[in-house]
C-alpha cells in the first residue's frame, strides 16, 4: 500500500465515525435518547409562574411604574448583589430565571463595552413576565423564601391611570404580597416633571384602589429611584417635596393599605453613591410574612317583616 493509498483509508474510516453529520431521519427522538428537557432559565410566563407555584409557596412581588422610571435596574440590582455574596442578611439559594437575569444585566458591566452601565427597557410586546428568586435567612438557612418579582412595561401602566378598568386584567396586582411603586427620582429632580410624576403615581394607586385590584390590608410601597439625584445640597426642594408626596400617601391610602416609603439608588452612575444603596431595606420588607387582616363581620339589617325572616331562613 502506498502513501496516497494510507491517506484515502484514513479518510475513510474520519467519514465512517462522523456522527454529526447524519441525516435528520437517522436522530434519536428525545424519547429514545433519554434526555430530560431542561427549563430555559428565562423570565418566567404567567403558565410557567403558574407551574412553579403548584409545586412551592412564593410571594408575588408586583413592581408598578411608567417607563424608565428604573423598575428593571432595581431588580437586576438585587441579583447583582447575591453574585457578590449574603445580601440584606440573606444568602441565595436558587432562581429559574438565572438567564433573564443575565441578559437584563449584561449591559452594566465593563465586559459589554459600554461606556456607562445601562439596562434594557422592557418591551409592551413581551407582556407579563416574572424574575424569579429564591434566598434564606443567615440565622435560618433552613427555611427558604421564595419570590416571584413582577416584570411589565411601563406604558401598560400609564394606561391603567388614563383607564382604570383595565387594572382589572393585572393579575400581580389582585396576587401581591406587596407592590412596590416606583417614584422616578430624575423626573422628582427636575421642578418642572415633579408634579407631573407625583400625580401619575397618585392616579395610578387611586385607579388600582377604586376598581378594587388591591385587596385591602396589601403593603403598598413607594420607592423613590436613582435618589443620587437628590442627595447633594442643590435637591433640598425635591426632598421636601418628596417628603410631602409620601406624608399625603399615607394620609390618603393609610387606613386601607399598608403604605411605606423607600428610596433608592440602585447603581450610581457617578460612583459617589455605592451600588444598591437603600435596595437592603426594600428587598427584606419583600421577604416578611404577608399580614393577615381581619375583615370585620357585616352587621345584618333589621328584619322588618316576614319576608325577610324568609330570606334569612332560606340562606341558612
Amino acid at each position: 500500500m502506498d502513501e496516497h493509498d494510507e491517506i484515502d483509508a484514513v479518510e475513510g474510516v474520519d467519514e465512517d465515525i462522523d456522527v454529526f453529520e447524519q441525516p435528520p431521519g437517522t436522530e434519536p427522538s428525545d424519547l429514545e435518547s433519554g434526555w430530560t428537557p431542561l427549563p430555559s432559565s428565562e423570565l418566567l410566563t404567567i403558565e410557567t409562574a403558574d407551574e412553579f407555584l403548584r409545586w412551592r409557596a412564593a410571594s408575588i412581588i408586583a413592581v408598578v411604574g411608567e417607563r424608565n422610571g428604573g423598575k428593571t435596574t432595581l431588580i437586576s440590582e438585587i441579583y447583582e448583589r447575591f453574585l457578590r455574596g449574603a445580601f440584606a442578611d440573606s444568602c441565595f439559594c436558587g432562581s429559574w430565571s438565572l438567564s433573564g437575569f443575565e441578559m437584563k444585566n449584561f449591559q452594566s458591566r465593563a465586559e459589554s463595552g459600554a461606556e456607562r452601565p445601562d439596562t434594557p427597557r422592557t418591551s409592551a410586546r413581551d407582556g407579563l413576565r416574572f424574575f424569579h428568586l429564591a434566598v434564606a435567612d443567615l440565622d435560618s438557612l433552613d427555611v427558604r423564601t421564595d419570590l416571584l418579582i413582577s416584570e411589565r412595561a411601563g406604558e401598560t401602566y400609564r394606561e391603567v391611570r388614563d383607564s382604570p378598568s383595565r387594572a382589572t386584567e393585572m393579575v400581580e396586582l389582585q396576587r401581591a404580597a406587596a407592590i412596590a411603586f416606583v417614584v422616578d427620582g430624575e423626573r422628582v429632580f427636575n421642578d418642572r416633571k415633579r408634579t407631573e410624576v407625583f400625580a401619575s403615581a397618585r392616579s395610578i394607586v387611586r385607579a388600582l384602589s377604586e376598581t378594587g385590584t388591591i385587596k385591602p390590608g396589601a403593603r403598598l410601597q413607594f420607592v423613590t429611584t436613582k435618589y443620587d439625584l437628590l442627595d447633594g445640597d442643590d435637591a433640598v426642594d425635591a426632598r421636601a417635596a418628596l417628603d410631602n408626596f409620601e406624608d399625603q400617601m399615607r394620609n390618603l391610602f393609610g387606613q386601607t393599605y399598608q403604605v411605606e416609603a423607600f428610596r433608592t439608588a440602585a447603581r450610581d452612575p457617578s460612583g459617589e453613591l455605592p451600588a444598591g444603596t437603600g435596595v437592603a431595606p426594600l428587598f427584606r420588607s419583600w421577604l416578611e410574612p404577608a399580614v393577615i387582616v381581619e375583615l370585620a363581620e357585616p352587621a345584618l339589617p333589621e328584619l322588618t317583616d316576614e319576608f325577610d325572616r324568609l330570606m334569612l331562613r332560606r340562606a341558612l
